[in-house]
């Protein structure tokens, strides 16, 4: 899985302005009692580092004769700073010289004890590796600059490819017939309503004489695609969406919500859709008040840590199709997953290197590395054939597919 740092890092190394590292570690060690250690007896001696994402810190400094007897461990004191993810502990053989150190353990809480030999070594750094995507480089470019092309790159992939294939999904209310779709899609291709398929019409064939609830719908058509995309719902759904609030607080990789009472929320297969806080989300089974098998982050939106107390509300009329980068990731956004298709996330930093030459008046170069953008782009989509594509109409597994047709005595419509 790429993250977003990623794509900014390797786009970093290619011009090169590099962003700043986390500064040299902080610990302290000291031998305390542990029960039932297998660390060998002996004097020891300790380096500490820092790890993240990216690479490792410089150490701490180095703690010396550190005895350590039977059912004595070594603990290792070090709060992390933002940036970082990882303590790492080296230790040398028992009675090695000062410098020796190699063996390490590692923790992401502080303090923990090594009370084992460690079974991983490693030299130690030279220099600082744990970059900090979200800073400015150090020459010339901000982060915030690398941010700006690294959305329009994403923007520029998605509409060659012709869109990313995802769900989005509208909440309805009860006789209401318009609904404002969130992102920007070059396509879509189905739409359900409570569970049941809707034909994807004309609003020609649409009855406005009379407002018509109805249980179980007809149809839908995109009806505005200005600054904004609304689709129509026929006929007008005869029910308002559920809506709750979180019980408890829904962490970044959570894949189930507790919430309060889901007052109006109807359970039916799956997936189900739901809005948290501003995240469109997928889930598979109501248990209860909590939304179980939770898939964070459709319809372009980003998964988020969300308190409790946010706004849940049911979108019961999901919609599949073909959606157009529309994110603005910005600064701060270094360790989330970049939720493309495997393969854009090496070519989006040539598109990037490219806006640097551009910036730079070295328009040639520009140039070229934009044409090897696009060529990579077409290149990826002559490589990557459709993953599941549609069956033969007649085939033995599904027979002739009909969708309804107005005025036909036959009752229907044969698929091409």
């Amino acid at each position: 899985m790429t993250l977003i740092g990623d794509i900014l890092i390797s786009a970093r190394e290619m011009i090169p302005d590099m962003c700043s590292t986390l500064g040299p570690a902080t610990a302290t060690a000291a031998v305390v009692a542990a029960p039932g250690s297998t660390l060998p007896v002996g004097t020891y001696a300790v380096i500490v580092t820092w790890r993240n994402q990216w690479g490792e810190t410089l150490e701490a400094g180095e703690t010396l004769g550190l005895v350590v007897a039977a059912n004595q461990g070594i603990q290792i004191t070090s709060t992390l700073p933002p940036g970082a993810t990882t303590i790492r502990a080296y230790l040398t053989s028992p009675g090695g010289a000062a410098g020796s150190e190699q063996q390490f353990v590692e923790s992401i809480v502080s303090p923990f004890v090594i009370s084992a030999p460690p079974v991983l070594a490693s030299a130690l750094p030279t220099r600082s590796t744990a970059w900090l995507p979200d800073s400015d480089g150090q020459r010339m470019f901000s982060v915030g600059t690398l941010y700006r092309w690294l959305n329009q790159g994403l923007s520029r992939l998605a509409r060659k490819a012709g869109g990313l294939q995802d769900y989005t999904a509208v909440g309805t209310v009860a006789g209401q017939p318009l609904y404002v779709m969130a992102g920007e899609w070059s396509k879509i291709t189905n739409v359900w309503y409570d569970g049941f398929p809707l034909a994807l019409g004309s609003q020609g064939s649409y009855f406005r004489r009379n407002t018509i609830t109805s249980s179980v719908l007809a149809s839908c058509a995109v009806s505005i695609r200005t600054n904004q995309l609304v689709i129509e719902l026929f006929y007008q759904p005869a029910r308002t969406a559920g809506a709750s609030t979180l019980s408890a607080q829904l962490g970044i990789a959570d894949i189930g919500a507790s919430c309060a009472p889901l007052g109006g929320f109807q359970s039916f297969g799956p997936p189900m859709f739901a809005q948290i806080g501003t995240e469109i989300v997928a889930f598979s089974q109501i248990s209860g008040t909590n939304l179980l098998g939770l898939i964070r982050g459709l319809g372009g939106t980003v998964p988020q840590v969300w308190p409790s107390g946010t706004a849940v509300k049911e979108l019961n009329v999901p919609l599949l199709g073909k959606r157009l980068s529309t994110q603005n990731y910005v600064p701060g956004n270094s360790a989330n997953l970049l939720p493309v298709p495997l393969g854009w996330e090496e070519v989006l930093p040539i598109f990037i290197l490219s806006r640097a030459r551009e910036s730079e008046q070295d328009r040639q170069s520009a140039a070229a590395l934009l044409k090897q953008f696009d060529d990579a782009v077409m290149d990826y989509l002559r490589a990557n054939r459709q993953i599941a594509g549609p069956t033969q109409v007649g085939g033995s597994s599904w027979g002739v597919d009909t969708v309804p047709g107005f005025g036909s005595s036959m009752g229907g419509v044969v698929l091409p």
